[in-house]
């Protein structure tokens, strides 16, 4: 399956409330390279949200993989976590 398809998949299961399956796919995505569907993993990670345990070490692992793909919504979502000290 395609990454673009594994995140419609993946979407469509977060809107209608599950979760899991939702993670399930973006899992799938982020394996293949997405740094959409790292993103989505960091925040459900994050938030902890249906039935998706809160896990900080997993939110950050998967919203560095996003930036690092260059997906720059993620430094949007919470520029202080990005922001390097010097």
């Amino acid at each position: 399956m395609e990454i673009n398809e594994l995140i419609r998949l993946a979407e469509e299961k977060r809107l209608s409330g599950n979760f899991v399956e939702a993670e399930k796919f973006f899992l799938k995505a982020a394996e293949l390279g997405s740094g959409h569907a790292a993103h989505e993993l960091g925040i459900l990670y994050k938030t902890g949200v249906g039935g998706i345990e809160t896990d900080h070490e997993k939110s950050q692992y998967w919203l560095e993989k996003s930036l690092a793909s260059g997906f720059e919504e993620t430094i949007a979502s919470d520029p202080k976590c990005f922001r390097k000290s010097t």
